[in-house]
């Protein structure tokens, strides 16, 4: 008997150990993320909330506190404009997303004293692959976890064989937009935008439908998680298997080598991708592309991509890929920014002219690893009006009072030199 449990415990053990790591396999790449579609794994809002409150966001924007008019305590909150009036999240787009660009220091209604919001780099991502995934609310389910939650709220009995009516017993009936009644101008399923599919204005109980009757449950309007998941599962792209999910980026990279700037990333799946469009922007903003690869064809195990931008943008360089596929649909990946220095340091500043009491953009670039320094404006006397810190890139100043003229705007050096801009007010 002690013979046999001595050639049995090294096996037992053995199988013990390749569990505990495949568990702590899975554990690794699901740390911060708590959803999972087939062994993809994304976040949910409850994941970027927990980002929020780590970095000490909910200080200003949350138990219900809401500097600027803005909180994300819920989801509907998080999703309102607050006093800015922009739209924080474009739900698949996180470049153009106003809560992504106020992160990343892009676009900001304040001061710059206020747009300080200092996230790691993984932060970052991670909120990227959120609101490029749809911004979902809870974990986003398939085609087939919708037809169950429809057939659960009974909508079967009139959408299940009628071919003169729409059907959902099909993903191809689903998303079919030929319509036969008084909805024949609306589309069922805009993939990637809830509020203009005619599904979700039915279900949202919200009072009112673009055209026809609500779409109720047996007992009455569906729960409000019923129709969250909806919502979502349109949101991230109402995606029918997890083989039709956008391609997975395990890694994308941006790097200075030399005076290039070194473009890598790898690829987890690729389903029938055609190429990739690689875009840069000097913003965030209106991208444009300056180099394509083709994709090396679908794979379940990935491949590997590096391209190199040979005159990269004095100052800020925004990259991101256009990942399209054979049938011409398209989605993108995360933002990566590269701030590429020249031999000297650079200032510039707009609007000019400005007005006084307005807000002007100052972009400092400095030739050495100085993260601030202090901004001063001077009067053709050289008297000094107004004094602030200011941090490399992109800083949004409120103009102090001041009458018709020239002013200069300075910015100290740290080896003792002066920027100078000069700066025309028209009143």
């Amino acid at each position: 008997m002690q013979l046999i449990l001595a050639k049995i415990y090294p096996y037992v053990l053995m199988k013990y150990l390749l569990t505990l790591l495949v568990f702590c396999i899975c554990l690794c790449h699901s740390q911060g993320q708590s959803c999972e579609i087939d062994g993809v794994y994304h976040s949910s809002f409850e994941d970027v909330k927990s980002i929020l409150n780590a970095n000490n966001c909910n200080s200003c924007h949350g138990n219900q506190n809401s500097i600027g008019g803005w909180n994300y305590d819920t989801y509907e909150s998080f999703l309102l404009n607050g006093d800015c009036n922009k739209k924080m999240i474009l739900h698949g787009d996180a470049s153009n997303s106003y809560f992504y660009r106020k992160l990343g220091g892009v676009d900001a209604c304040g001061e710059s004293g206020e747009n300080n919001h200092i996230f790691s780099s993984d932060e970052l991502s991670q909120i990227e692959s959120w609101i490029n995934f749809g911004a979902p609310e809870l974990c986003v389910s398939l085609y087939n976890d919708i037809r169950l939650t429809l057939d659960e709220n009974g909508c079967n009995s009139c959408h299940a064989n009628d071919p003169k009516s729409w059907r959902y017993d099909s993903y191809l009936n689903m998303i079919d937009n030929d319509l036969d009644d008084n909805c024949s101008e609306s589309i069922i399923i805009v993939k990637g935008n809830s509020s203009s599919s005619l599904l979700y204005d039915k279900i949202n109980n919200d009072g009112s439908v673009s055209c026809g009757d609500p779409m109720n449950s047996e007992s009455g309007p569906m729960s409000e998680n019923d129709v969250s998941l909806i919502r979502d599962w349109i949101n991230s792209g109402a995606n029918e298997t997890a083989a039709s999910l956008p391609v997975i980026l395990t890694n994308f990279s941006a790097v200075d080598i030399q005076g290039e700037i070194q473009l890598n990333w790898t690829t987890e799946i690729e389903i029938a991708t055609d190429k990739f469009v690689i875009e840069r922007s000097q913003t965030g903003q209106n991208f444009e592309s300056i180099a394509e690869l083709s994709s090396m064809g679908s794979s379940t195990i990935g491949h590997e991509y590096v391209m190199n931008d040979p005159k990269p943008i004095i100052g800020d360089n925004y990259y991101r890929l256009k990942i399209v596929d054979l049938d011409g649909s398209f989605n993108y990946s995360n933002i990566r920014l590269v701030r590429y220095k020249s031999g000297e340091s650079i200032i510039t500043v707009y609007p000019n002219p400005a007005v006084s009491r307005e807000r002007i953009t100052v972009k400092w670039l400095p030739r050495a690893d100085e993260e601030s320094t202090y901004l001063n404006i001077v009067d053709v006397n050289g008297q000094n009006l107004h004094r602030k810190i200011i941090f490399e890139g992109t800083n949004y100043i409120r103009l102090p009072y001041l009458l018709d003229g020239v002013y200069y705007i300075t910015v100290e050096d740290l080896f003792g030199g002066f920027l100078l801009e000069r700066v025309v007010i028209i009143n």
